[in-house]
């Protein structure tokens, strides 16, 4: 049971003990890790609940992918209720990590601050050495500590917090021995990742195509290598890094290659030159990549946002992105309602409502979710985010009241694009930091060594990758 300290000004202070963490990937092994050493005067009791047999999340490889989801998907209220299926050669389910894919950043700006990656690695790693660093950061700093529990094999179906004993109630599932399993928590740490449940934007025509033919429609989640597209006409949708390395590729295999981007020059988040490659970098000169703007309808043609048309391709890929969804979350309880209260929602799909520092959810900060910024520097972040939150759960940090979170989380929702944090990632650690205090953990500020070497990422990869 957790306690909870209403203080003057109705400002908050949180001690808990028993900690779940859902999800094995690269924020659920940082957040066991911190919380397991940042806990020496109050050992926290941690328990990880991931659904596969191993550690790494989205950096496990399947050889192929089927994953169940709708067309269109624009937000959380149309995914589909059908779980993916496991990889039959590995028994994994299904990420997004296709063959021949590479970081977007070089390993030192990638790794874990502390944990560095080993000398032989190319700078800019292939998808099996992340996936080998993980594990090994896995065995060198988190499954030692006595602990930390890490139950593989179990799928969280649903989480609900009882404002009575201030717990939270865990539901799963034991995939090896097929039987449910309750556990009991005072706080929750949601560490499943932003690149599961695919977002495809709603488009005139595109369900009836996907449904009836002739094209074939998938997400990038499903593509695994261009090889499968020989001699075809494919079109790509999207203009972040995943669209344009999978349209790279797919010029040196398919007839055909067009891409379609949605970008905005009004937008003032616009697709960074240092951190996205310039579409067309790096493709076949033999098939050009033949570039169009959005989307507008889908006929017995493509049609585009400037009026062009193309014939229906053999294949379109929408590497649009991904939904940010928690499905074992209905509605969450406020941490001092009543147990009859209805509840409020996460999430809509585009982002999580009320997260007070992009971290804690600010009506009942006994949840976090880790992770939920986008285009950040991840592994660093999630060590980061562990920290605040460690500190935070052994009552050495205080809280604004609940409606002051709320305040807060809401101007930032209130600024332009609010969930892409690009550089200022930087900052944001660094406030992590002061919120813990000087000397109290081993992170520190960033250095402006690493942020200029993350801003000429782009540069560095055409160096060393040649693209």
């Amino acid at each position: 049971m957790a306690t909870v300290k209403l203080l003057p000004n109705s400002q908050i202070k949180l001690v808990a003990s028993r900690v779940g963490i859902i999800g094995a990937g690269p924020a659920g092994l940082a957040a066991a890790r911190v919380f397991a050493e940042e806990s020496k005067a109050h050992p926290f009791d941690i328990t990880v609940l991931e659904r596969n047999s191993i550690s790494g999340g989205v950096w496990n490889h399947t050889p192929t992918a089927s994953c169940r989801y709708n067309v269109p998907q624009p937000d959380a209220a149309a995914i589909s209720s059908a779980s993916d299926a496991r990889c039959p050669e590995s028994n994994l389910f299904p990420t997004p990590m296709y063959d021949e894919l590479h970081t977007n950043l070089p390993t030192d700006v990638m790794q874990f601050p502390d944990f560095p990656f080993a000398s032989d690695i190319q700078t800019f790693p292939s998808h099996q050495e992340v996936n080998q660093y993980l594990q090994l950061y896995a065995d060198a700093k988190v499954k030692h500590h006595q602990n930390v529990h890490i139950l593989y094999e179990h799928h969280v179906s649903h989480i609900d917090f009882d404002s009575q004993t201030k717990q939270w109630t865990c539901q799963a599932h034991n995939l090896a021995t097929n039987q449910p399993v309750t556990l009991q928590f005072d706080v929750i740490l949601v560490c499943t990742g932003r690149v599961d449940c695919p977002f495809i934007p709603q488009v005139p025509g595109l369900s009836e195509l996907h449904y009836k033919g002739p094209t074939k429609v998938i997400h990038a989640k499903e593509f695994r290598r261009a090889s499968e597209y020989t001699g075809q006409t494919v079109l790509v949708v999207g203009g972040a890094s995943s669209a344009t390395d999978i349209s790279r590729q797919l010029t040196y295999a398919a007839r055909q290659v067009h891409i379609s981007t949605a970008d905005d020059p009004q937008n003032p988040i616009q697709r960074d030159p240092r951190i996205i490659p310039i579409i067309g970098a790096g493709c076949n000169p033999e098939v050009p990549l033949t570039k169009h703007p959005r989307v507008k309808r889908i006929s017995d043609v493509v049609e585009f946002a400037d009026g062009a048309t193309i014939p229906l391709p053999d294949t379109i890929i929408y590497a649009t992105g991904y939904l940010c969804v928690y499905p074992f979350i209905d509605t969450i309880k406020g941490l001092t309602e009543s147990n009859d209260s209805h509840g409020y929602t996460l999430s809509t799909g585009q982002g999580v409502e009320d997260l007070y520092k992009f971290l804690l959810y600010s009506r009942n900060p006994l949840l976090a979710i880790l992770g939920v910024p986008n285009m950040v520097v991840p592994f660093p972040l999630y060590e980061y985010q562990a920290m605040y939150l460690a500190h935070l759960y052994q009552g050495h940090i205080t809280l604004p009241s609940t409606s002051q979170m709320l305040q807060e989380s809401q101007a930032a929702l209130d600024q332009p694009n609010p969930f892409i944090m690009k550089y200022k990632q930087a900052s944001y650690m660094d406030d992590l930091v002061d919120c813990v205090g000087a000397n109290q953990s081993r992170l520190g500020h960033t250095s402006a060594e690493w942020l200029e070497r993350w801003k000429n990422t782009v540069q560095l990869r055409k160096q060393h990758l040649g693209y």
